[in-house]
């Protein structure tokens, strides 16, 4: 018996979390493509409207900076349908979400406008949570003519994130995903006052 509880003195302690996300945006902005880019690594540039919502889940693994102990995570990613004409819906799509990537079209000046009013209305629903802001398809401008300056001023609103995307050639699309776990881990860590 004595060899079975040695076994376990020095195992890194391991915590389970699912985590309810939200992609939120106009419609064609990419959302179904980033998450296919992230949890399948694939791409097709058919364009098929969301109906309703698409839950995907991926699950990733985050370490303790001091401690001998890892989170983790299983984000439920919720694909939310985009169109103006349902967002009397959105609401209840968004119940029980913990963080929310908002995302923008950078071939269209309007859904970068519609940013904030994504932001505002989920927030209304869930509370202040954490957001990262994408700016999508930026495989297809110029980044050097780009005036970023109203996203980033959205995105600094909400003490966030932002990032250029591109689903087409995977930019940045890992590491959004990825910063939207740290900071849910990061509070969760907080919440069991391991840091």
């Amino acid at each position: 018996m004595s060899g079975s509880i040695h076994a376990l003195v020095g195992m890194t302690e391991t915590k389970e979390l699912i985590k309810k996300i939200c992609l939120l945006g106009d419609a064609a902005v990419g959302k179904t493509s980033l998450i296919r880019r992230y949890v399948y690594s694939s791409f097709d540039d058919k364009y098929i409207t969301t109906i309703g919502t698409k839950v995907t889940k991926k699950s990733l693994v985050f370490k303790h900076p001091s401690q001998d102990m890892k989170v983790r995570i299983s984000l439920l990613i919720w694909d939310i349908l985009g169109q103006k004409e349902y967002s009397r819906l959105h609401p209840v799509y968004y119940q029980g979400a913990e963080g929310g990537l908002v995302v923008s079209d950078a071939t269209r000046p309007a859904t970068i406008k519609s940013l904030e009013e994504w932001a505002v209305g989920f927030q209304k629903t869930v509370g202040s949570v954490p957001l990262v802001f994408l700016i999508n398809k930026v495989d297809l401008v110029d980044r050097d003519a780009f005036d970023l300056s109203e996203a980033q001023a959205i995105a600094d609103k909400y003490n966030a994130r932002l990032y250029f995307t591109s689903a087409k050639t995977g930019e940045n699309v890992e590491r959004s995903f990825l910063e939207l776990g740290n900071t849910l881990t990061y509070t969760f860590f907080k919440k069991i006052n391991a840091i």
